[in-house]
């Protein structure tokens, strides 16, 4: 049986919508966010699925497990960048609240994921730890 590619894990997909909403974010809101900032949290956001997508591709449990610890701290940056926009006014609380939403759903089909990878390292041959 062929193993499933990155492009079919919804943790991914939700991943990519959420790169999507925030490019659409920054253009919305690009006479308040300056450039700087608007780079670093595009950044991030690319981060996370790219991650992912790269873990997933690695060749060992433990590698794939890493590269969703990165891209975790990636959504950890995306949030932080997130809220910093609106404690400055930068982007309205409603915005944020959109934003949320999908950084949460995110969060929690990483973590999934990372208990699947943890229970696979704890499970498979030691040659995969």
């Amino acid at each position: 049986m062929p193993q499933p590619t990155y492009k079919n894990l919804k943790a991914w997909t939700e991943a990519s919508d959420l790169v999507a909403a925030t490019y659409s974010l920054c253009a919305k809101h690009k006479r308040h966010i300056d450039r700087e900032l608007a780079e670093q949290i595009r950044s991030a956001a690319v981060s996370i699925p790219s991650n992912i997508a790269e873990g997933s591709g690695r060749g060992t449990q433990k590698d794939a497990l890493r590269f969703l610890y990165i891209a975790r701290g990636s959504l950890n940056e995306l949030e932080t960048q997130f809220d910093i926009c609106e404690r400055t006014g930068l982007i309205p609380p409603d915005d944020r609240l959109v934003l949320l939403e999908k950084t949460t759903l995110v969060a929690r089909l990483i973590g999934g994921l990372i208990k699947y990878r943890l229970r696979r390292i704890h499970n498979d041959s030691p040659n995969d730890k």
